[in-house]
């Protein structure tokens, strides 16, 4: 039978404390949360900070033993990169969730981070983009901007198009604007993959 070590917990709680009543917008409020477990060495800092918000606050929703141990990984897959912590607070936690749970790299999570904050995805939308690997594949009328999502390319005097066969970059090919409508148009037409931004295998220095 497993029986719950007695840890003191009373400086973590005290911090939680401070922090529910620093009236933060809820981001903030899960980033510190999270901030205040990865604080702890204990597997159990997670479950015993819903515990206690979950007792002392009994009228807050999202404070399960689940979602505090996303607010734990949160703080972790972002602590020390501030560009994609910056990001991540720029949209919902709902949304945050599904990325920080999806097998991305960084430099997709980047993306998807942006497009959330440019585009507004709902987690099922979002969901869906991730399961089709939208970060490979850019439509003609999607007027995202390249330059924000991989940064470094050279837009508008410069297109980037990729052609994938079997996961392995087959070609890369820069071209000069004046070309970019005729080559994207007959390439559509092939119904080959075309890439309107790098993927994040790929880089680029301009």
């Amino acid at each position: 039978m497993h029986i719950r070590k007695n840890i003191d917990y009373s400086t973590m709680f005290d911090a939680i404390r401070v922090a529910m009543s620093a009236n933060m917008s809820q981001m903030k409020l899960y980033c510190e949360l999270g901030r205040l477990i990865c604080q702890r060495t204990e597997k159990g800092a997670a479950v015993a900070a819903a515990e206690y918000l979950q007792r002392t606050y009994p009228d807050v929703p999202g404070l399960s033993p689940r979602n505090l141990r996303r607010m734990r990984n949160f703080y972790r897959m972002y602590e020390g990169n501030s560009e994609l912590l910056n990001l991540a607070m720029g949209i919902g936690w709902t949304q945050n969730v599904v990325i920080l749970e999806a097998d991305l790299s960084m430099a997709e999570r980047r993306w998807y981070l942006c497009a959330v904050k440019q585009f507004g995805w709902t987690k099922s939308e979002l969901q869906q983009k991730i399961e089709s690997h939208s970060h490979l594949t850019e439509y003609e009328d999607n007027e995202f901007s390249s330059k924000e999502i991989w940064p470094g390319t050279a837009l508008p005097n410069r297109f980037i198009f990729h052609q994938y066969r079997d996961n392995w970059c087959s070609s890369l090919f820069f071209f000069p604007t004046h070309v970019v409508q005729a080559l994207y148009q007959l390439l559509r037409q092939t119904r080959l993959p075309v890439y309107r931004s790098p993927p994040p295998e790929v880089r680029l220095v301009c």
